[in-house]
């Protein structure tokens, strides 16, 4: 079954209902008595040209076949021309339209065979055809080369057929490929689109985080010495030191609303960043607050990138101003700078209330100081880490050197 389904080319059930219609019409007008001086063919003829007619598409080897088959039985039988042989014509025909390479160039031997043998066949047993033969030399070509010239002309045709039919198919497949690489094309450009739309997103995400982050770090530094020098005026007797601590109130305030300018305007383009103070001016900030800062410095100091460098102030920065926070009112705060071969070591620890420890209810604040300072040292190639060790709140991070920047002091 496998074998006649090769063999058996695939075909449209259509085609296949058209053609046993046109073969039993030919078979109808093959058994028909008319008198077309010509021979009437015998039922084995009939049927051999019919079943041709009716395979001749579906398979053009078969049908040829069966063309065979119809000469045996007309030359076997002693049978005239008749209308039957026009199945030859017809197979021939079809099958150099729609034959594989193969059966295209058996059927231009088949046509060349049986137009030699027609002859051969009508010479030796046709009156007829010898008085043709025997006549003049032209007429005696003509009538020889007539069934040759035939068939080879009806598979000529068919080969023509084939071909504008081969170059339409062609077309079509250029027009198909032309429509896909369009197609592809628009759709790789939307994917481009799509993407870029999505980087632009992912950058405006960016800023927006560094906006945030930026913002966070100056108000919030800012704000938590403002409140801490303020809570310290009414304790003050000396008029002098009230002066004293307004002005730095106020010069605080102003500080603070000029680096959210510049952060802004860095984001935009439209100014330079300015740095946040070195990491000695921000601890004496915090110590013009009223808070005691032990601070040490062990190493020697190495030049820090800009990127890196304003890291480890804002760093800092928050750090300290977390220790103002939340740590415990009147006791110190301990800072530790430990500059290695590669990276700089800032550690900050401040004493914590009781309700801090216990994970009571506070004014912790959102978090976001912590997150903020480890999602900046991680871009940086840093890290930082922070937890409460008994009643000591103790936060580390480290930051590596860039030899491109200026020193960090």
């Amino acid at each position: 079954m496998t074998e006649a389904r090769t063999f058996i080319r695939p075909i449209a059930t259509r085609s296949i209902v058209i053609d046993v219609a046109w073969a039993g019409l030919a078979a109808f007008v093959f058994l028909l008595p008319i008198d077309l001086e010509l021979e009437h063919a015998s039922l084995l003829a009939v049927l051999a040209a019919s079943a041709a007619i009716a395979v001749r598409r579906v398979s053009p080897s078969t049908a040829m076949a069966m063309v065979v088959v119809l000469g045996i039985v007309q030359v076997g039988g002693g049978e005239r021309p008749s209308l039957v042989d026009l199945a030859i014509f017809v197979v021939i025909g079809t099958t150099a339209v729609v034959g594989t390479r193969a059966e295209v160039v058996v059927s231009g031997i088949l046509a060349f065979v049986a137009g030699v043998g027609t002859t051969l066949y009508l010479a030796s047993t046709g009156f007829r055809f010898l008085v043709l033969i025997n006549g003049p030399r032209d007429q005696a070509f003509l009538a020889m080369a007539a069934p040759v010239t035939a068939l080879l002309g009806v598979w000529a045709g068919g080969i023509a057929i084939r071909a504008f039919r081969s170059r339409d198919r062609e077309s079509e497949r250029r027009a198909d490929a032309e429509a896909a690489a369009s197609l592809a094309e628009a759709v790789a450009s939307e994917a481009e689109a799509t993407a870029t739309r999505a980087i632009d997103v992912a950058e405006a995400e960016r800023i927006r985080a560094d906006i945030a982050r930026d913002v966070h770090d100056v108000v919030g530094h800012s704000l938590a010495v403002i409140i801490a020098q303020a809570d310290s005026v009414p304790f003050l007797d000396d008029e002098a030191r009230v002066r004293e601590v307004s002005a730095t109130i106020a010069s605080t305030a102003r500080s603070s609303l000029v680096e959210v300018r510049q952060v802004l305007g860095h984001i935009d383009g439209s100014s330079e960043v300015t740095d946040p103070g070195t990491l000695e001016e921000i601890v004496h900030g915090i110590r013009e607050a009223g808070v005691e800062v032990d601070r040490t410095v062990r190493g020697v100091p190495a030049p820090f990138g800009a990127a890196t460098g304003t890291a480890a102030r804002r760093v800092l920065q928050e750090m300290l101003t977390n220790a103002l926070r939340h740590g415990a009112p009147g006791l110190p705060v301990i800072v530790r700078e430990t500059w290695r071969s590669a990276d700089l070591v800032l550690e900050v620890e401040n004493v914590v209330p009781d309700a801090l420890r216990t994970g009571a209810p506070t004014t912790r604040g959102s978090g976001r100081g912590l997150s903020g300072m480890q999602s900046r040292l991680t871009a940086l190639g840093g890290s930082f880490d922070a937890a409460v060790l008994d009643d000591v709140f103790a936060a580390r991070a480290r930051i590596p050197f860039d030899v491109q920047g200026g020193p960090v002091r």
